[in-house]
């Protein structure tokens, strides 16, 4: 049985339906990038614009976007400081 509520608020427009009873929030930790990889925690990902990429697909990522691939034989730490300089951020997930 779905639990309706009539909302007096003249901003709002119909009526509110909450879920079913007993409601439980789905809560996800789980992180992937752009193309689909797990971020877990440690691990390095990028923030380019919009884009979410994880450090093992970093390379693939500037190479078909930004014609750059000179991140290829780049340590990992070199290929975090050349993306912070000239593309987005690194993070570390928690």
């Amino acid at each position: 049985m779905r639990t309706l509520m009539e909302i007096e608020n003249p901003m709002v427009l119909g009526r509110i339906e909450y879920p079913y009873a007993p409601y439980e929030p789905a809560v996800s930790f789980e992180m992937h990038d752009d193309f689909g990889s797990f971020i877990a925690c440690g691990d390095v990902y990028f923030e380019i614009g919009d884009a979410l990429i994880h450090i093992d697909n970093i390379s693939d990522y500037l190479a078909a976007g930004y014609k750059d691939d000179t991140t290829y034989d780049m340590s990992d730490s070199k290929v975090i400081e050349y993306v912070e300089k000239h593309y987005g951020f690194a993070h570390t997930k928690k």
